[in-house]
C-alpha cells in the first residue's frame, strides 16, 4: 500500500456494479481513501462527475450502459482542461487489447489491464501510472487444499446435449468468473463427477410456455472459494463467501440466457414434449432466484439422475470446481 495516493482522487467507471465495487476495493488496498473513489456506470455520470471533481486517475470498462470506455476516452480529452489533458486513464476489460490498440494510442489512453488480475498486478499498473515504479514482486500463488463433502452419484444422460448448448453455458461461466478477476480454465469432464465441495449454490432458467427448467448447480471447494473473496474483499467471512458464490449463479445465469436463445429447438428436443408443442419454439427464458447450501456434508436436494444434463469442470486457483446443467420439464 502506498501512502502517496491518500489524497488522490479516482473516477471508476464500469456497468458492472460488482466490478466497481471490486476496483473501488483494489484501489483502498493500494493506498487511496475510500471517500476519495467516486463511481459512475456510464458516459453521462461520469462527465457529470467530471463537472463536479478533478481526478486524478481514471479506471474505465470497455462496455458501457449508454457507450464503451473507448468513446468516452474519447470525449474526456476533446473536451480536457489543461489537467484532464494528462490524466491517467485506465482501461479495464477482459478482451484483446489489440482489438482497441489504433483507437487507444489515438486517444492517449495511458495503460490497459486485463482481467482477470489480482491485487498485486493491479497495484503494480496503479503505482506504475502514478509513480512511473511498481512497488512490490507478485506474490507466488498459494496452492490450494483439497476439501470434502457428501459424495453425489452421478449416472450418464439419458440424451446428448448439443455441443453448442454446452459451450454457451460454459463460456458464460468463464465470463462471471472474471468479473470476480478470476480466471476459470474448462477441463474435460470425464463422464462422472463427485459433488464434493464445500460450498454450492444453484438458478433456475424457467420457459414457461414450454414448461421447461434449466437448473445450474455451481460446487466449489472450500479454499477456492474464500482464496478468490479474500483476493477482492480482503479477510474471509464464511458467510459472505457463500454469498458470492451464490450470486455468481445468478451473474452466469443472467450471461446464458441470451445465448441460449437461438438454441430454442436443441432445448426442446431434449425433454418430452406434448402434442400441441411440436414446432417452431421462441423460447423466452426468466431467470429465478439463486439458493446457496455450504458445509462439509451439505446436500443440495436437487435430482442429479434421470434427466438431461452435463457437467463441465473448472480449473480455477489451482483446484476443480464443478457446473452441472439439468435440464427438465417442470
Amino acid at each position: 500500500m502506498s501512502s502517496s495516493f491518500l489524497s488522490k482522487k479516482a473516477l471508476v467507471i464500469d456497468n458492472s456494479s460488482i466490478i466497481t465495487k471490486i476496483i473501488k476495493n483494489f484501489l483502498t488496498k493500494t493506498g487511496f481513501e475510500k471517500g476519495n473513489i467516486f463511481v459512475a456506470h456510464d458516459k453521462n455520470q461520469a462527465m457529470m462527475m467530471f463537472e463536479l471533481e478533478t481526478f486524478d486517475l481514471v479506471t474505465s470498462g470497455i462496455h458501457l450502459k449508454d457507450s464503451n470506455g473507448i468513446d468516452l476516452l474519447q470525449e474526456i480529452r476533446e473536451k480536457a482542461t489543461n489537467t484532464e489533458e494528462t490524466i491517467p486513464f485506465l482501461i479495464i476489460s477482459s478482451e484483446d487489447q489489440e482489438t482497441y490498440q489504433e483507437k487507444l494510442d489515438a486517444h492517449q489512453a495511458t495503460q490497459y489491464l486485463r482481467k482477470p488480475f489480482n491485487q498485486n498486478q493491479f497495484e503494480q499498473t496503479i503505482c506504475s501510472i502514478l509513480n512511473g515504479t511498481s512497488e512490490q514482486e507478485p506474490e507466488e500463488a498459494k496452492p490450494s487444499e483439497p476439501t470434502s463433502t457428501q459424495d453425489s452419484s452421478w449416472e450418464e444422460s439419458p440424451v446428448e446435449i448439443p455441443p453448442s448448448i454446452v459451450e454457451a453455458f460454459t463460456n458464460s461461466t468463464i465470463e462471471a468468473l472474471e468479473q470476480y478477476m478470476t480466471e476459470a480454465i474448462p477441463e474435460v469432464s470425464k463422464g462422472s463427477v463427485e459433488l464434493k465441495g464445500y460450498f454450492s449454490a444453484w438458478v433456475d432458467l424457467v420457459e414457461a410456455d414450454s414448461r421447461i427448467q434449466i437448473t445450474m448447480v455451481a460446487n466449489f471447494p472450500k479454499e477456492a472459494a474464500c482464496s478468490i473473496y479474500e483476493d477482492i474483499f480482503g479477510e474471509v467471512d464464511i458467510e459472505q463467501v457463500g454469498g458470492v458464490v451464490q450470486e455468481l449463479v445468478n451473474i452466469i445465469g443472467g450471461i446464458v440466457k441470451p445465448k441460449i436463445s437461438p438454441f430454442s429447438s436443441e432445448i426442446a428436443q431434449l425433454v418430452p414434449q406434448s402434442e400441441n408443442s411440436l414446432g417452431e419454439i421462441e423460447m423466452v427464458w426468466d431467470l429465478g432466484l439463486p439458493e446457496a447450501k455450504m458445509g462439509d456434508d451439505h446436500s443440495q436436494d436437487i435430482k442429479l439422475n434421470g434427466v438431461p444434463k452435463f457437467h463441465v469442470p473448472f480449473k480455477v486457483k489451482d483446484d476443480v470446481f464443478h457446473l452441472v446443467v439439468l435440464i427438465q420439464k417442470f
